[in-house]
């Protein structure tokens, strides 16, 4: 009965056992499905997604997912009043995203995974467009295949499992208490020994499988233990690669010319004690970076010592070394050993050595950087550079003008085609083609040396445009620095004497043997100061050649002292106007230029004379020099500049009668764009536009030779117009050019113009004189008629023939000047015109009287016709008869009148029958009348 009970019981436990594991199975699965439905990635969805279909059809797709996306966008469109448009605009923005990769064709593109042409874009298009970024992100770490994360799993899979865990320790506890009830109901020890025996029957086994896996998994263990000593080793590689890799960074910096980068790298390194530090490698790191700072410095020294180096280059070069010289002071590396070789350094004496680090040699003047602080090393290298070039500059353009002396170019090749050795005549030649060729080569060399002299003052301004304000940025960084440096002593502790002191406030070493570091104000004084006044004394000597007449400045020669004297005598010539008015320009902008140096130089002053105001420039004397040279040359510019104007004015005067006053004005009006010293050139302005205005009076005076009145009339007008326009614009322009310091310009133009006009004029009244004189004569005198007057009263029918003689001259007269000046009034106000017929007017009626009185005795018979043309002539001429001339007419009338009583007529001139001849007489002379009409 016990065993069936336990067998029952037994079973009952098996079927417990049973029902429980199908519960936890099925719970499993359903756990399983459970999660299996979940499909974030949109694989098992209804639709049975085929990737391998889908990847033989990718455009059908695509077009497919445009349409689906353009109808979601009709539809939210026509909602769109009532949900708003923002669901609009991202499904915009998704068509826009789907557009750019439909058009980004690409061949063999693929959606599978496994594909080489895998598509990640076009995948997750197709595939997933409808799923959620945290879907994206749940289903890619359950897809995660790491090998480094086994403690992470084990813990998911006993959270996951814990349940299970936890009812198998139970079953695992009810079984243990069923075989010891079951042993002690038996009276028996066999039950706990089975369950002990299959407990160590199992533990055998375990062990068996551990010791199985130990075996299996040993290279797998110890590859991990491997690779996690390599992680711990690269972690720890990784915190310091930072210091590492600072030589290599150093290297490459100075490689590419990044010195800053460089500095601050090295800045790095620096965390590194060099004498207690017990890594080796750390320490190596640091020793070399060191070598990579000195070949740093080395390069910074060879940037400031370079001629080549820009401006911004030195500037960026000195603070960069400054810094990495402060570094490695600190440090205590001070890099005095031997370096690399330095391109500009000249060895000793094979005795002595080689010199040391950061020495120069240029132009045999030797200077080692590191005996002053890096500004003060630049400036004296680059003014060293300076005064080199400037003497180069000098020598040059004296070996150029030897060589054209001797015959060759002055790049050194030959000009002599027949193959003799300077511009003297060779023994042996012969000939009239050798003698003329020599002659020619005797006149070029000439030419060519004036050349050279015009090239060497462009070459010698650009020196100085380019090389003056390099020198103040340097020499205002030199400055700032003798500033610091000041104001460090100033804070110091007073641990070193001020004697002892660098200008950088550092004590000075006396093993490293510095003196008294010079200032800024010095070079420039000591330096510069003295090569810019040799360089401005060349561009003068070149340009100039000699000083001017009565000039206080004297020029100076630069080079040719040893010279052949003909060569001498084009030295010391003028340059040709040309020639001379580039020169001209390139010296007002090197004036510019030393102008504007000067006044910059108000920022370096001697050390503690900062705020002194009774400060002299350096560059003062250059300045001086530079002005007399501008002034100088400024006035042969104008000199020449009239000159030039003055015989071509003289030219179209002479030839076609032209008084040129737009060439004038355009003269006035370049000089005024060409010059910048005008005020000091007033004179030579002033004279210059007399000396035009002259000669054009000259030509106009050649130019009525052996011609007409007509010439002389139109030179009357040319001068009335310079006198009322072009001459009234020259004297605005050249008072605007000189300040209006040319006062009496305008009175001394418009003598000479004015007496020319005025004796054109002149001659040409009296040549109107001359033609009435002869125009106005009466002619015959003819008897008296038979029939007591009758005939001579009926005579007044017809014009007077020498009444139409004159009254034709005097219309010629008016046509002619008319035709000539125009409207022209002279300076008094009255108008040619008027002079004119005032001229031809009071000559007619003067000779006509004149005639009358000469013949009064034999004109008694016809006095009272003479008296009505008179009283014509009078009325008709009024306007222009001056009152001599109308007093004289007068007195004409008068006699003939008197004469006309006196006779067997009754007279007629005063009563109805004269009013009436006079009537008849101003018709029929109506044409005229109508001509002198105004």
């Amino acid at each position: 009965m016990a065993e069936k009970k336990e067998r029952a019981s037994g079973a009952i436990f098996l079927e417990e056992e049973q029902k429980k594991d199908a519960e936890a199975q099925a719970k499993a699965k359903e756990e399983k499905q459970r999660l299996l439905q979940r499909d974030p990635l949109g694989i098992l969805g209804a639709d049975r997604f085929d990737l391998q279909a889908a990847d033989a059809d990718i455009e059908h797709l695509l077009r497919r997912t445009l349409q689906e996306i353009e109808d979601e966008i009709e539809a939210e469109l026509q909602m769109a009043g009532d949900s708003g448009v923002e669901k609009v605009n991202w499904l915009e923005a998704q068509r826009q995203s789907v557009l750019a990769v439909a058009e980004a064709k690409k061949d063999g593109r693929s959606i599978l995974p496994t594909s080489p042409n895998f598509d990640p874009m076009l995948f997750l298009t197709l595939a997933h467009r409808h799923a959620t970024y945290g879907e994206l992100q749940d289903s890619t770490s359950r897809l995660s295949r790491k090998t480094d994360n086994q403690v992470e799993r084990l813990q998911n899979l006993v959270r996951e499992n814990f349940p299970l865990f936890i009812k198998c320790s139970e079953g695992i506890d009810v079984f243990a208490e069923q075989n010891e009830a079951q042993a002690d109901g038996d009276g028996a020890g066999d039950g706990r020994g089975s369950l002990d025996a299959r407990f160590a029957s199992l533990d055998a086994l375990a062990l068996s499988c551990a010791d199985q896996a130990r075996r299996s998994f040993k290279p797998l263990l110890d590859n991990t233990n491997e690779v996690r000593k390599v992680q711990s080793a690269l972690s720890v590689l990784q915190r310091v690669a930072p210091l590492l890799q600072v030589p290599s960074l150093m290297r490459q910096h100075i490689e590419n010319g990044n010195f800053s980068s460089a500095v601050k790298s090295y800045r790095k390194v620096l965390v590194i004690d060099r004498d207690n530090c017990e890594v080796d490698l750390l320490r190596h790191v640091r020793e070399k970076a060191g070598e990579a700072a000195q070949d740093a410095r080395n390069d910074l020294e060879l940037i400031l010592a370079d001629s080549e180096s820009s401006a911004d280059s030195l500037l960026d070069a000195l603070r960069d070394l400054g810094e990495l010289i402060e570094l490695l002071e600190e440090e205590g590396e001070n890099g005095d050993g031997a370096g690399p070789a330095d391109k500009l350094a000249t060895p000793r004496s094979s005795g002595q050595g080689v010199m040391r680090p950061g020495t120069f040699s240029i132009d045999r003047h030797v200077i080692c950087v590191r005996d002053h602080p890096p500004a003060l090393a630049c400036l004296l290298l680059q003014t060293s550079h300076f005064r080199s070039l400037v003497e180069k500059a000098i020598s040059v353009t004296e070996a150029a003008a030897d060589r054209v002396f001797r015959g060759e170019g002055p790049d050194g090749g030959s000009q002599n085609s027949g193959g003799g050795s300077g511009y003297s005549s060779s023994d042996g030649a012969s000939g009239g083609e050798n003698s003329s060729s020599q002659r020619t080569r005797d006149k070029r060399w000439k030419f060519d040396v004036l050349e050279v002299r015009a090239d060497a003052t462009l070459r010698a301004v650009g020196l100085a445009k380019d090389w003056l304000p390099r020198l103040l940025q340097i020499g205002l960084a030199t400055q700032e620095a003798e500033k610091r440096a000041l104001a460090r002593n100033r804070r110091g502790n007073g641990g070193a004497a001020a004697g002892d002191e660098d200008t950088d406030g550092k004590a000075r070493d006396p093993k490293r043997g510095r003196g008294k570091s010079m200032s800024a104000h010095s070079v420039f004084s000591s330096i510069v100061s003295p090569a810019l006044t040799r360089l401005v004394e060349h561009v003068a000597f070149c340009s100039l050649g000699c000083a001017n007449q009565g000039s206080r400045y004297k020029i100076t020669s630069t080079f040719g002292r040893g010279s052949a004297d003909r060569l001498r005598s084009i030295l010391k010539s003028p340059l040709p106007a040309t020639q001379t008015a580039k020169c001209a320009l390139d010296l007002a902008e090197l004036a510019e230029a030393i102008q504007e140096a000067n006044e910059a130089m108000a920022s370096i002053r001697p050390p503690g004379k900062e705020d002194s105001k009774s400060h002299k420039s350096p560059l003062e004397r250059a300045s001086d020099l530079t002005n007399d040279a501008v002034i100088m040359i400024e006035r042969r510019v104008c000199i020449y500049s009239f000159d030039s104007c003055a015989r071509k004015c003289s030219i179209s005067a002479s030839g076609s009668g032209l008084f040129d006053g737009d060439a004038l004005l355009q003269c006035v009006q370049k000089l005024s764009d060409d010059i910048t010293r005008s005020d000091e050139c007033s004179k030579e302005i002033e004279k210059g536009c007399l000396l035009v205005c002259q000669k054009c009076c000259d030509g106009l005076n050649g130019y009525v030779k052996d011609r007409s009145d007509a010439a002389r009339l139109r030179v009357v007008a040319e001068c009335a117009d310079a006198l009322n326009t072009t001459l009234v614009d020259v004297v605005r322009e050249v008072s605007y050019l000189t300040n209006d310091q040319s006062d009496t310009l305008e009175a001394s133009l418009s003598s000479v113009i004015s007496t020319l006009e005025q004796e054109m004029f002149d001659v040409f009244l009296e040549s109107v004189k001359r033609n009435v004189a002869s125009c106005s004569r009466l002619g015959l005198i003819e008897a008296p008629p038979e029939d007591g007057g009758r005939k001579g009263r009926d005579e007044v029918t017809t014009f007077p023939p020498y009444l139409a003689a004159s009254f034709l001259a005097i219309v010629r007269c008016r046509a002619q000047v008319e035709r000539a000046l125009r409207d022209l009034k002279r300076s008094e106000g009255t108008t040619y015109q008027f002079m004119a017929l005032q001229t031809a007017s009071d000559g007619v009626v003067e000779n006509i009287c004149v005639d009358l009185k000469a013949r009064s005795g034999r004109i008694r018979h016809s006095a009272d016709v003479y008296s009505i043309h008179l009283q014509f002539l009078i009325g008709a001429l009024k306007k222009y008869l001056s009152d001599d001339v109308l007093s004289l007419a007068s007195d004409t009338r008068r006699m003939l009148l008197s004469a006309s009583s006196g006779s067997r007529g009754k007279g007629m001139g005063n009563g109805p029958e004269g009013l009436t001849a006079l009537e008849n007489l101003e018709r029929l002379g109506r044409v005229y009348m109508i001509c002198l009409g105004e």
